[in-house]
């Protein structure tokens, strides 16, 4: 008989369709241009219900940290029958990614992560632990760009950040 609840790495295809895109998620699957990638997946009752994937940050800097110190937490989503489970979700990722990346790609030494000002407030991290680092100003990406549309508007964003010698628990 299958465990009641558990959280453990899932296929990237999985995490991007059918669930971030079934879901809602505003971003969409995750499609980044660079570097090493993980996803998890929360069960309950043997039923996929919240999704949470581990990525290199798209510049080489975050919140004034090296890429190669840091992974984001890039997409974060739930079953929206399920969304109090969310909380869950960032708890249980927060707590297994960085030995999963560190296994496969670099040391990390912070979490990272990116909220859409417009579309909620980040109490998610908050609530979690997490520090508001600071926040990015709404634009566009360039003409030059490789990783997405140029001319795509960019909105505004706080980033969020959890130091691992923080995670006392």
């Amino acid at each position: 008989m299958f465990p009641l609840v558990a959280f453990e790495r899932i296929d990237d295809g999985l995490a991007d369709a059918p669930r971030l895109i079934e879901w809602g998620h505003w971003l969409g699957g995750c499609n980044r241009p660079c570097g090493g990638r993980q996803s998890f997946g929360l069960f309950l009752e043997g039923d996929l219900i919240s999704v949470a994937v581990s990525a290199m940050t798209i510049g080489p800097r975050s919140a004034e940290r090296d890429r190669r110190t840091v992974v984001e937490l890039a997409r974060l989503c739930s079953d929206p029958a399920h969304r109090d489970m969310t909380r869950v979700a960032i708890r249980l990722w927060r707590k297994c990614a960085a030995s999963a990346w560190s296994s496969k790609y670099w040391p990390v030494e912070a979490y990272i992560s990116y909220a859409n000002r417009n579309r909620h407030t980040g109490d998610v991290y908050r609530f979690d632990g997490w520090q508001r680092w600071g926040n990015t100003r709404s634009g566009s990406v360039g003409k030059n760009a490789r990783w997405s549309e140029p001319g795509l508007k960019i909105e505004p964003k706080s980033i969020w950040v959890f130091p691992l010698e923080a995670d006392a628990g």
